[in-house]
């Protein structure tokens, strides 16, 4: 499975943290939810990292809950949180046209040069 990028990891984090906008919640629930959102299946324990990741920046907080199948750790989104996904909001809605920009070059290739470069991985 091909790496995920800093970009796309980031994209993740904006959908978790706007799943947390409104109530706590724990990671099986927000995995799902990164998945219906982005059409993309996380690879095993990947949520966790990047819910590791929010907590370590201060843009989430953990906290345990108590459920009748046992314990779950509840993730819900912190103040600095909230300020992060609004100023990033401002920052995307600035850079839709240039994204949107290059995905059309992207898709205007030919299919034989984007498999050539896909392919021939340098990056």
């Amino acid at each position: 499975m091909e790496r995920r990028g800093r970009t796309f990891k980031g994209i993740i984090s904006l959908v978790i943290l706007r799943n947390l906008w409104n109530e706590p919640n724990y990671g099986y629930v927000l995995e799902k939810e990164v998945n219906r959102c982005l059409g993309q299946k996380l690879s095993n324990g990947e949520i966790y990292s990047i819910l590791r990741n929010l907590e370590i920046r201060g843009l989430v907080h953990k906290k345990n809950g108590q459920e009748k199948d046992g314990k779950r750790k509840y993730y819900e989104i912190s103040n600095d949180g909230r300020k992060y996904l609004v100023n990033q909001s401002r920052t995307l809605e600035s850079a839709m046209d240039s994204i949107g920009e290059i995905i059309r070059f992207v898709h205007s290739l030919s299919d034989k040069e984007r498999e050539e470069h896909v392919t021939n991985k340098s990056i």
